[in-house]
């Protein structure tokens, strides 16, 4: 799965353009999480930093080689034993993980593809019932350093929308604010016969 408009800068660059720990504090990943799943780890910007703070797994899934060629060293550098990498198209071939596996799924930049819908379905078959689901993208600006172009960059209302249509309760009614150029949604998967629920996380 080749995400559109998603070319990778180099690595410095790419990741002065996030605040890591405040972004995954506020998308509560945390030690409350055993097992997560990462749908483009790209260079490991922020595998490596929640499998510190998870306390199982992290399978770390991307289909970009160079990108994951770094993310494998870094991990291997820092002795994260924890990490489990996957080079693979998990549109084409799926993740290769067992249905209501995870506790959390990562989706940071990645739902401007073409088939966002496809995405959220294979993440709300990997986790577990109330497993949580975060989702993180550029804010709607052309001010943004970075960023796929404006006419393909989800509003925080068109995931929102997303995830309760596809089985999720969204935690909250606005966006999370994920300074300097992100905001994101975090939401909880609810069992099969509630999917379609509009209410927020209570």
């Amino acid at each position: 799965m080749k995400v559109r408009d998603s070319g990778m800068p180099e690595a410095g660059y790419w990741e002065s353009l996030f605040d890591v720990p405040l972004i995954l504090d506020r998308m509560g990943v945390d030690a409350s999480v055993r097992d997560l799943t990462e749908f483009g780890c790209g260079y490991g910007t922020f595998t490596l930093p929640a499998a510190e703070r998870i306390t199982g797994a992290l399978y770390a899934l991307d289909l970009d080689e160079e990108a994951m060629v770094v993310a494998r060293a870094r991990a291997a550098a820092a002795g994260a034993g924890n990490i489990v990498f996957s080079r693979r198209d998990f549109l084409e071939e799926g993740t290769g993980l067992p249905d209501a596996g995870v506790d959390y799924v990562m989706l940071f930049n990645i739902l401007h593809h073409e088939q966002p819908a496809e995405i959220v379905e294979e993440a709300r078959r990997v986790l577990k019932p109330g497993g949580r689901i975060g989702a993180i993208h550029w804010i709607h600006s052309a001010a943004t350093p970075r960023g796929p172009a404006l006419d393909i960059r989800p509003k925080p209302g068109a995931i929102i929308g997303l995830m309760r249509r596809h089985g999720f309760r969204p935690a909250q009614e606005h966006p999370i604010d994920l300074p300097p150029w992100h905001y994101g949604v975090l939401a909880l998967k609810l069992p099969a016969a509630s999917s379609g629920g509009c209410g927020l996380i209570r």
